[in-house]
C-alpha cells in the first residue's frame, strides 16, 4: 500500500472502536467534535509525505515492496541515512512544534528498535516476528501508538500486580489477555496500539511477559480516555482562543483488555522474560533519535514564544528577560549538541553490533569504558529540567497579560475598538498581542498546557526510579573509581 492520504487516514480510524470518552460511547472518532482539530492535525501530516517537494524528505523506498513509505522507518546504519532519518524526524515534529510526543514517528523507532535489540541477543525467531511487525506497519502506514505502563495499583511493590495484562488462555494460534495498561498517549486516534516491555518481569511472571501489537477495535478492548481539552466547536472555543489546545491534543487513554485474543503473528515476546526485560537496552537508538528531536523542538517553540511575548510587552529591553531568555537559548544549543551526540551513538552502535559487540565500550582512555546512552539519560534528566525551565520563563514574562479576553470579546463592535486602543504593545497591535497571549495561557495555564507540563516530568518514567537505575549502572563505579586514583595519589 505504501504511504496514504490525509483523507485515507481519517477514513481508517472510522472502525467501530469501542471509545469512551466523559461518560459517553464514541463509535466514530471522526465524528466527535473535540477530536477533529488534532485528526485534522495529522492527516495533514500524512498529506505531506505526497507534496513532491517534501517526498525525498519524508518517504523511502520500502525494501520489500518498492513503495514509497515513511523514513521514520528507515533502519538506518550509514551516516548518510541517519542523516537523512534525522531530518526526517525533525521536518515532522516542526510541523507540531514538538507539542505530540506520542505521534506514530516514536513508534517507528521503537519498533525498529526491538527487532534490532531481540537480533542481538540470539533471539531470532522473536525477531523475525518483531521485524514483520515494522513491515506491517510500515507498508500500512499505520498511526500506531504502546501502552506500556501496568496500572498504579500499588507502586510500593516490585511485583506485576495483577490487573496488569496478562495471558489468561492459551491457544494454539495465539493468547487471549485480560488486564489493565496505561497510559496510551494518543490512542483514541490511533490505528494500532503496541504492548510492551517497560518494567522488568521475574521468574515466575511469565504470563505478564509479553510483547504485542493489536488494532485499536479488537473485540474485547475498552479504550477509556481522558476528557479532551480541545472543546470542539460545539463549544464555541477555536484555534483563536485555544490556538494549541485545538490543534495538538493527543488525548491519553487507559486501556482495557477483556478476554481480547492476540493472534501468534502479533505476538513479538510470549513469556521469554529474558527477551522481555534485555531487548529495548540492546537498541540501537533509533527512538532515542526520535525523541531527542521531539523536546529540542518543544524547548526551540517554549524559547520562541517567551522571546515574542517578551517582546510584545517590552520586557525583552529588561536585564532580567535578556538573560532567562539568554539562558533558554544556550540550553537550545544544548539540546542540539545531545540529538547530535544521540545520531553518533545509534552510528556507533549499529557498527559495534556489526562487529558482534553486544555492549559497546571504548578504551577506557579517550572515551569512558561505557557507553549506556546518551539519549534515555537526556530524557530523564536534561529535556524535563530544560523545558520545565522554558515554560516558567514564559510564564513570568507573559504574566496577569496571560489572563486574556476572548475572541468573542475583540470581536464585539464595543468593546473590540477600546482594546485596538488600550491593549497594545510596542510595534504590535491588540489583535496580534492577544493572540500571543492566549497562546502563552494555552501553553502554561489550561489544561493542555498543564498536561505539556506534567507529560515532561514523566515523559521516559517514574523520575525517582530512573534515577535509581541509573545508580545502579556500570558508569556510578567508573566515576568512583577516579576517587580511588586520586587518593592514591
Amino acid at each position: 500500500m505504501g504511504i496514504r492520504t490525509g483523507q485515507q487516514f481519517i477514513a481508517s480510524l472510522q472502525d467501530n472502536r469501542k471509545l469512551y470518552i466523559d461518560g459517553k460511547l464514541v463509535r466514530d472518532v471522526t465524528a466527535y467534535g473535540p477530536l477533529k482539530g488534532v485528526i485534522a492535525t495529522m492527516a495533514a501530516l500524512y498529506d505531506q509525505q505526497h507534496d513532491p517537494a517534501l517526498s525525498d524528505l519524508l518517504t523511502y523506498r520500502s525494501p520489500t515492496t518498492d513503495e514509497p513509505v515513511s523514513k521514520t522507518y528507515l533502519e538506518a546504519k550509514t551516516q548518510e541515512e541517519f542523516r537523512q532519518q534525522a531530518a526526517c524526524f525533525h521536518f515532522r515534529t516542526q510541523s507540531t512544534f514538538g507539542l505530540m510526543g506520542r505521534l506514530t514517528d516514536f513508534m517507528s523507532g521503537f519498533l525498529l528498535d526491538q527487532a534490532v535489540g531481540l537480533r542481538a541477543m540470539g533471539k531470532f525467531e522473536a525477531a523475525e516476528r518483531a521485524q514483520r511487525i515494522v513491515e506491517h506497519c510500515r507498508e500500512n502506514d499505520l498511526q500506531v501508538t504502546h501502552a506500556l505502563i501496568d496500572p498504579q495499583t500499588d507502586r510500593s511493590k516490585p511485583d506485576a500486580p495483577v490487573e496488569a495484562v496478562r495471558v489468561v488462555e492459551r491457544r494454539a494460534d495465539g493468547v487471549v489477555v485480560s488486564g489493565c495498561r496505561m497510559l496510551s498517549t494518543l490512542a483514541p486516534v490511533a490505528n494500532e496500539c503496541y504492548v510492551g516491555p517497560f518494567f522488568p518481569r521475574k521468574a515466575g511472571e511469565e504470563d505478564f511477559a509479553l510483547a504485542f501489537l493489536i488494532p485499536m477495535n479488537a473485540p474485547g478492548l475498552s479504550i477509556l480516555a481522558r476528557e479532551s481539552f480541545d472543546r470542539g466547536e460545539d463549544r464555541a472555543q477555536g484555534t483563536f482562543d485555544r490556538p494549541l489546545s485545538s490543534r495538538f491534543d493527543e488525548g491519553d487513554a487507559i486501556l482495557l483488555f477483556d478476554r481480547v485474543f492476540v493472534p501468534n503473528d502479533r505476538l513479538v515476546v510470549n513469556g521469554d522474560i529474558d527477551a522481555y526485560n534485555t531487548m529495548m537496552k540492546l537498541a540501537t537508538g533509533y527512538t532515542f533519535v526520535q525523541a531527542c528531536t521531539r523536546s529540542t523542538m518543544k524547548l526551540r517553540f517554549l524559547t520562541g514564544l517567551a522571546t515574542a511575548i517578551a517582546r510584545a510587552n517590552g520586557r525583552d529591553k529588561t536585564p532580567r528577560f535578556q538573560a532567562a531568555i539568554g539562558e533558554l537559548c544556550g540550553l537550545v544549543n544544548v539540546a542540539e549538541a545531545i540529538r547530535a551526540g544521540v545520531i553518533s551513538q545509534a552510528h556507533a552502535r549499529v557498527n559495534a553490533f556489526e562487529r558482534g559487540d553486544i555492549m559497546q565500550e571504548g578504551d577506557g582512555r579517550g572515551e569512558p569504558k561505557f557507553a549506556l546512552g546518551a539519549g534515555m539519560a537526556a530524557l530523564n534528566f536534561f529535556f524535563p529540567s530544560a523545558n520545565t525551565k522554558a515554560a516558567e520563563v514564559l510564564r513570568m514574562a507573559a504574566g496577569s497579560g496571560a489572563l486574556a479576553v476572548t475572541e468573542a470579546d475583540y470581536n464585539h463592535p464595543e468593546i473590540g475598538p477600546l482594546l485596538d486602543r488600550w491593549l497594545i504593545g510596542p510595534n504590535i497591535n491588540a489583535r496580534d498581542r492577544l493572540r500571543l497571549m492566549k497562546m502563552a495561557w494555552d501553553m502554561t495555564g489550561t489544561e493542555f498546557g498543564s498536561r505539556a507540563g506534567l507529560y515532561e516530568r514523566l515523559y521516559s518514567g517514574d523520575p525517582e526510579r530512573n534515577a535509581i537505575g541509573w545508580f545502579h549502572s556500570p558508569i556510578t563505579a567508573e566515576c568512583e573509581a577516579l576517587v580511588k586514583r586520586a587518593l592514591e595519589g
